[in-house]
């Protein structure tokens, strides 16, 4: 089965936005079963998505198109189905009803200019949105399911889940649902991870792949859900081979990760950063870390600075965590210090000058890097330095 994705606008196509819904919809899509074959965007032509219309529909067995349902004059996508199926417009009355009860609800006068949301091509069934005033419509092109969605998340989501998926599975009945084991790693680039797999023997149909997002790698087996025994075999090797390297299992993210480990342990963060200007701060916080205290500062130079050690004695041992980032020495080395009740851990470490070269890469390596030793004492595990880049130096 061909499940595609058109993307409609000139600020999308432009990059003047980032396209969150086609994100939104592999993903859900991928867990209803319908996999993504093939996503294109066409920017507010009229003749140029009549053709793109007409050519995907020849291709793929079920098409979303969103965007371009609005009242405004670059927004067509009505018009150009009605010209891809060779029809004509229609004013659907019941959605009509529907907009004018809309804006009463919000006691403004509706503008003439939405009347066109009500009109969708004679051929077509018309999709309720729940949150908005755009119609969306379906629409059999070739022998493609063709659905029409608006363009704000919060209308697409809701009409994806209510409107399009339940007719989906009635028209196009998913032929086995999917399954996805993800694991994130940091430490190495995608090509080394992918050396230390090659190994791997996979079951018939499931496939092993790699999305490199810096200074993160994730390993994602795909397959068959009838096939979730013989995954997890293979997963098991697979999490064996990256132990040194796993940050997480599954779509959450390391900062949620290394909350839900805090908590259920009872401990909260001390925070002091130098070169990572608040950045580790701002990662565990958006994850709502239990944070004790945290501090930025410039020019410390030391992690095992006078005024550092006196910020460290003010944490209570028995649950708390100190993890501290120096500013960038000399131009070149960079100390990391965690304080647990067991033990204090220290490394200085040297950064490779393609690592110095890019300021803001670097911060978000530190940052990854700091919250891998709270990770790792935290799980049982060898505290250590990992990320090729960061070399630790002996202290004499």
């Amino acid at each position: 089965m061909k499940v595609e994705m058109l993307s409609t606008g000139d600020e999308v196509l432009h990059g003047e936005i980032v396209d969150t819904n086609a994100v939104w919809l592999a993903s859900t899509f991928y867990e209803a079963g319908y996999a993504m074959t093939f996503r294109t965007t066409s920017g507010d032509s009229l003749a140029t998505l009549v053709e793109t219309l007409k050519q995907r529909s020849q291709v793929a067995d079920i098409l979303v198109v969103n965007g371009g349902l609005g009242p405004t004059s670059d927004d067509f996508t009505s018009q150009a189905a009605a010209q891809a199926a060779g029809v004509g417009l229609v004013r659907n009355e019941q959605w009509l009803t529907q907009i004018r009860a809309f804006f009463s609800r919000r006691g403004s006068e509706m503008a003439d200019i939405n009347l066109k949301q009500a009109d969708i091509p004679e051929t077509a069934e018309m999709l309720p949105n729940g949150n908005g005033t755009a119609c969306g419509f379906r629409l059999q092109l070739n022998d493609c399911q063709i659905f029409f969605t608006p363009g704000p998340p919060s209308e697409f989501q809701l009409m994806i889940t209510e409107q399009v998926l339940p007719r989906l599975r009635h028209l196009c009945p998913a032929p086995e649902k999917l399954l996805c084991l993800r694991l994130t790693t940091f430490g190495r680039g995608e090509s080394f991870i992918a050396s230390q797999l090659t190994d791997i023997v996979l079951p018939a149909g499931v496939t092993l792949g790699y999305r490199a997002a810096a200074p993160i790698v994730e390993v994602k087996l795909s397959g068959q859900e009838a096939q979730r025994a013989e995954m997890q075999a293979c997963w098991q090797t697979i999490k064996t081979l990256m132990h040194d390297y796993l940050l997480f299992e599954g779509k959450s993210d390391f900062a949620t990760e290394i909350t839900t480990l805090l908590k259920a342990q009872q401990y909260q963060l001390q925070l002091l950063e130098g070169f990572s200007a608040g950045l580790l701060c701002w990662t565990l916080s958006s994850a709502q870390a239990p944070l004790r205290s945290a501090l930025t500062v410039g020019h410390q130079g030391s992690v095992g600075s006078k005024g550092l050690e006196a910020y460290l004695s003010d944490s209570d041992s028995t649950d708390t965590l100190s993890i501290t980032i120096s500013e960038l020495i000399n131009g070149g080395f960079i100390e990391f210090r965690l304080v647990t009740p067991e033990q204090n851990y220290f490394f200085k470490v040297s950064v490779s000058e393609s690592l110095t070269a890019s300021p803001a890469r670097l911060q978000a390596i530190i940052v990854v890097q700091a919250m891998y030793l709270v990770h790792r004492w935290l799980t049982g595990q060898t505290v250590q330095i990992i990320y090729q880049g960061l070399n630790r130096v002996e202290e004499t």
